[in-house]
């Protein structure tokens, strides 16, 4: 959010008064240039970088000190955090969150990465030339970062990075709610007892072919048994016929 008129006005008077006890005289029109282009920022980070500025410099107060000290400022990625984010987008398995400029230095890096030889010290060199510019550009006109995702086709690697992402403050919830699997809901009273009958459905169909089985080997026994027995009486019956004469 800019700084309304009287915001602006104190931090012409801050820029002054930490001029002055840096034993450093500034004219009005340069105090005025200063402001505007603080103006961006938020006043209490401006007012706290220049209570540092008063504590910390021993030179001149300049544009490029005060600006070092504002965390609004400062929030990118330092190169080598940049670079290191980047390299993970090489695998498509991968979700990153990363910025437009680390997307664009390392678009300019891509071709010495991937060439016919590639060259994983000249890319570094390459991405890190072009993400000082990239930075350069973005501090000048006081941009944020703009955290973006680029997804991987990894599910469970994509949840925990966006998760991250979140916890971080990088991306708000609601922007990464439809990239993300939907959440477990609660069971019902009704979901439960459902549960329990398909659960008690699937144990008969599992208990049944062997109860079949054992059912069915209890009739063959009790036929065979009574097939033996029909067999002995038919054998006793001549026995008994020649013992009667």
């Amino acid at each position: 959010m800019p700084l309304t008129p009287e915001q602006m006005d104190q931090v012409v008077d801050l820029v002054y008064a930490t001029a002055e006890v840096l034993g450093q005289e500034i004219r009005h029109k340069a105090a005025g240039l200063i402001a505007e282009d603080l103006s961006a920022y938020p006043f209490a980070e401006i007012a706290r970088a220049l209570a540092r500025c008063r504590a910390e410099l021993h030179g001149k107060l300049t544009l490029a000190a005060i600006i070092e000290r504002l965390p609004s400022a400062n929030a990118h990625l330092s190169g080598n955090e940049a670079w290191a984010l980047a390299l993970k987008s090489t695998d498509e398995q991968e979700t990153v969150v990363w910025t437009p400029e680390i997307a664009r230095a390392f678009a300019a890096a891509q071709p010495v990465l991937s060439g016919d030889r590639p060259d994983k010290i000249g890319a570094r060199m390459a991405f890190l030339a072009a993400y000082e510019r990239e930075l350069s550009a973005a501090k000048a006109e006081a941009r944020q970062p703009e955290w973006q995702v680029s997804l991987g086709h990894d599910p469970q690697r994509r949840e925990i990075v966006l998760n991250d992402a979140v916890s971080a403050g990088k991306l708000p919830a609601p922007k990464v709610a439809h990239l993300l699997p939907p959440p477990d809901k609660p069971v019902t009273e009704e979901g439960k007892r459902q549960r329990k009958q398909v659960v008690s459905k699937l144990r008969e169909i599992i208990n049944q072919p062997g109860d079949q089985k054992a059912q069915e080997r209890r009739e063959a026994r009790e036929r065979e048994e009574a097939r033996r027995r029909e067999l002995l009486e038919q054998a006793g019956a001549p026995l008994a016929a020649m013992g009667g004469r």
